[in-house]
């Protein structure tokens, strides 16, 4: 029982911190995918495109691939370097919270962030 008792509290620890890293690491490639698929959207619909692309585009594509993440903690910024006409940059960023389930830890969160930047070309 003493042996259990010492034991035990460790296993919990590394199991549940196992998870908690593969669960947040999932959300990191999805994080990733969607800020490469938003800031590809925005490269091809600059202004000389026949659609132009605005912020609420770029963060309704974001969303559609950010999926198993926590909605609540979900942060989705776009900027455009100087606007978005041919030859400009545009930046999307990604800032993911996710609470944790870590037992016997003092984090209650883990933030993951990620980031894309594209040339825009028509």
């Amino acid at each position: 029982m003493i042996e259990m008792a010492l034991v035990l509290p460790v296993y919990f620890l590394l199991v549940f911190g196992t998870m908690q890293l593969c669960f947040v690491l999932f959300g990191y490639c999805n994080a990733t995918y969607a800020c490469r698929q938003a800031a590809r959207f925005a490269a091809v619909h600059g202004t000389g495109s026949t659609y132009t692309c605005t912020n609420a585009d770029l963060q309704k594509i974001a969303k559609q691939y950010l999926w198993g993440t926590p909605p609540l903690g979900t942060t989705i910024t776009t900027s455009w370097y100087p606007d978005n006409n041919p030859g400009s940059s545009v930046t999307v960023k990604i800032s993911v919270v996710y609470p944790t389930v870590i037992p016997f830890s003092r984090l209650s969160t883990i933030t993951v962030g990620t980031a894309a930047q594209a040339l825009i070309l028509q």
